[in-house]
């Protein structure tokens, strides 16, 4: 028991003093010390991965920078990526949206009062020009004709009498002129009569379908009420509206097509263009003209037009590409001289499925693909070629 009672007290004894010095090292002081290391860690660790970040949105990878990083110290300009890109012949079309439209519509009045007496085609149907759509009662016209033919053959019988009389030198030149005028108000009356009893059958003036037959039989027409409506379907017009800026591109008798709604797919020229603007939306409407011998295609569709035009050079690449300058326009970041940084505003022309085509860029152009938003017009950089990411 002894024994075990000194090594009892030996152990306490040699760990007293370690303790102690252990106490005596990590004071105030060096904690202090301590917080302040761990504190810079913190931050040195925030800077590095801001500049790895930073890196990343240049394009550049890790690796690149450790493989060049005593190049990059000694030009210490911003790295971007660029892309050499040139331009190609692009097919343009201007697509449009509009609607068929008959070539003619009109309301065919009466032009002498009278009743309906029929309606010898029914609406909806096809007719011919010249053939009856409309019939009112003939009434006293028929008295009224025969009554002027009778008085003109006794005009003309008493002006042919007089005449003879005249050449034997039984009465006067003047009673000759007086019956030659009352044959010619004979004539007109009777011409009178004729046409008031043609207008009662209102015939059509084209080949077209009957639209519209507002008066039904029994009906009083008083002069220019309509009787029925007819409309033109061929050729059948496919009406459009054009900007101010498209409608320079356009000619007459240009080769369009529009695939209307109802599934067809027609072609037809470019018959008119609108030599003013509507005052209100500031377009120019325009015409093709589509056949439309069998009557299949219908008024009033929507139809979505296409009209190809002249090919020019254009460029095609990705929409991320594009930028924005300070005065909101849209275009891109390009190199000028191998290290300076030029914006050039674009025009967009069609946005396909695989890019963008647009115009208004130099033929051959090294334009910025990554880093583009982080630098400003004239700034230098390094320029570095891509890895062919950007869509072409």
């Amino acid at each position: 028991m002894p024994v075990k009672k000194n090594i009892g007290k030996t152990k306490k004894s040699s760990r007293t003093p370690t303790r102690e010095r252990i106490t005596g090292a990590l004071g105030p002081i060096r904690s202090s010390y301590l917080w302040a290391a761990l504190l810079t860690l913190v931050i040195a660790g925030w800077m590095l991965s801001g500049e790895l970040l930073g890196n990343a949105r240049t394009g550049v990878s890790a690796g690149d920078l450790a493989a060049s990083g005593s190049a990059g110290k000694k030009n210490d300009l911003f790295r971007v990526e660029v892309k050499t890109f040139q331009a190609r012949a692009r097919d343009a079309s201007l697509v449009l949206r509009g609607r068929t439209e008959a070539d003619a519509r009109v309301d065919l009045q009466a032009e002498t009062a009278g009743v309906v007496e029929r309606l010898p085609v029914a609406k909806g149907a096809r007719v011919n020009k010249g053939d009856i759509v409309c019939k009112l009662e003939t009434g006293a016209r028929q008295a009224m004709l025969d009554k002027a033919e009778a008085e003109r053959r006794q005009a003309e019988l008493d002006y042919q009498a007089s005449e003879k009389l005249e050449r034997k030198g039984h009465t006067a030149k003047l009673k000759v002129a007086e019956y030659d005028a009352k044959l010619d108000a004979a004539s007109a009356t009777l011409r009178q009569a004729q046409l008031d009893l043609n207008r009662t059958a209102i015939k059509a003036p084209f080949d077209g379908v009957v639209e519209a037959q507002p008066a039904k039989p029994g009906d009083y027409l008083a002069v220019g009420e309509t009787c029925t409506t007819l409309v033109a379907l061929d050729p059948l017009i496919v009406v459009a509206s054009v900007s101010e800026r498209q409608v320079g591109k356009l000619r007459l008798g240009m080769s369009a097509s529009a695939k209307l709604a109802t599934g067809e797919t027609v072609t037809g020229p470019v018959r008119f263009i609108a030599s003013a603007a509507d005052s209100k939306t500031r377009t120019f409407q325009i015409e093709l003209e589509v056949a439309n011998s069998d009557g299949a295609l219908r008024d009033g569709v929507t139809a979505d037009i296409t009209i190809p035009l002249a090919s020019k050079p254009a460029h095609k690449f990705s929409p991320a590409i594009l930028a924005l300058n300070d005065a909101g326009e849209i275009g891109v970041r390009m190199i000028e001289n191998g290290d300076t940084v030029r914006f050039a505003p674009v025009t967009i022309l069609t946005d396909d499925a695989d890019g963008i085509w647009v115009s208004g860029l130099p033929e051959t152009v090294m334009v910025i693909i990554a880093g583009q938003d982080y630098v400003t017009d004239g700034q230098k950089v390094e320029a570095v070629t891509g890895s062919g990411s950007a869509r072409r």
